[in-house]
């Protein structure tokens, strides 16, 4: 598969007032975005891809097999935008940027919500002329974004996929309780990472993986306390590369957003575009079950809406990693819209 780059990136800039639904108010931001592919004169070719926690706007470096030749997002007559979150580090107003803290300067960015977050990106997109959309995809809290999006711009898409997504149950709430501790303490972003990888794998990778092996650069576990097995090997490994791409701030923000993430029954009511729900088979973040309880609730409030089970032993991170079920998932779900046309 040939390696793709984005046709467009940069930044699109607000200096208008940003209210957050905290009440706080951003005077001004910045969304750093990019475009893959070549958006049509009539700019109806054009879908919109939500990133997770750690991805940025830069679609190629976390779903290279999925954007591009031979993937099911496919550049040849499409283009998709994918804009990186506000409160991100990767462009886009955050705790750290220049727009905030130049502007702001305040030593500490203000709650953000799923709500926030979209409502921000359609600025980009009324910004660059888009009105309606072929499709909204997004996994994890970008499929959290995908599902706030249906409810709260109706009218921009037909078609919406979240995939592994869904309120966070009393596990996820915890599990990102403790992240967020764990940043409380010198150079706690890594710490927060093992806790976060841990939770995106399931058990039985984890034990196929690494079972009770001793660490793979020749630790005896049973000689020292500082000697590991291979499992605390590779966390160990995570947390360090972590570090280096990312910080504490986005990992607050953002995972707090997840947490805050609800979809009442008014809301969903208002979503007129076909929902498709993908739930991982070996998810414990966001179990499969807890998925399609959401498709059958939207099903229930009159939405078109349809469950799909990603069998795959990978864990919720199995939307990034297997990404041959991925890619036949969905491109199942986008030639739906092609057969419709044809047979019209």
């Amino acid at each position: 598969m040939k390696n793709l780059h984005p046709t467009i990136e940069k930044d699109f800039v607000s200096n208008e007032l940003f209210a957050l639904e905290s009440g706080a108010v951003l005077s001004g931001i910045v969304q750093h975005y990019a475009v893959y592919g070549e958006i049509n004169a009539a700019k109806s070719n054009v879908s919109l891809i939500f990133h997770a926690l750690t991805g940025s706007a830069r679609i190629d470096d976390w779903w290279s097999e999925i954007i591009g030749g031979g993937g099911a997002l496919n550049t040849d007559e499409n283009a998709f935008i994918c804009i990186n979150f506000l409160g991100s580090c990767y462009g886009s107003t955050g705790a750290n940027s220049e727009s905030f803290q130049g502007k702001d300067n305040k030593t500490e960015f203000p709650l953000v919500t799923v709500t926030d977050i979209i409502r921000a990106q359609k600025l980009v997109l009324d910004a660059l002329g888009i009105v309606k959309l072929k499709a909204v995809i997004g996994g994890s809290v970008g499929g959290m974004c995908v599902l706030q999006w249906a409810a709260e711009f109706p009218e921009t898409t037909e078609k919406c996929v979240a995939i592994g997504a869904c309120e966070l149950p009393a596990t996820g709430l915890a599990l990102n309780h403790l992240q967020r501790e764990a940043l409380k303490i010198e150079n706690g972003v890594g710490l927060a990472r093992q806790i976060a990888m841990l939770s995106y794998k399931s058990p039985e990778l984890l034990n196929q993986r690494f079972a009770r092996n001793p660490n793979r650069i020749g630790e005896n576990p049973r000689t020292s306390f500082a000697n590991r097995y291979d499992i605390a090997g590779y966390l160990d490994y995570q947390s360090e590369i972590f570090k280096d791409r990312f910080d504490s701030a986005t990992f607050k923000v953002i995972s707090k957003a997840m947490d805050l993430f609800e979809l009442s029954d008014a809301e969903i009511q208002k979503i007129k575009a076909e929902m498709y729900f993908v739930g991982i088979s070996s998810d414990w973040l966001f179990p499969s079950k807890d998925v399609r309880d959401l498709a059958e609730r939207c099903a229930k409030n009159g939405v078109k809406s349809e469950f799909i089970e990603m069998i795959s032993p990978d864990g919720h991170d199995a939307f990034l990693s297997d990404t041959q079920r991925m890619n036949e998932i969905l491109e199942g779900i986008l030639a739906m819209n092609k057969h419709e046309k044809d047979t019209k």
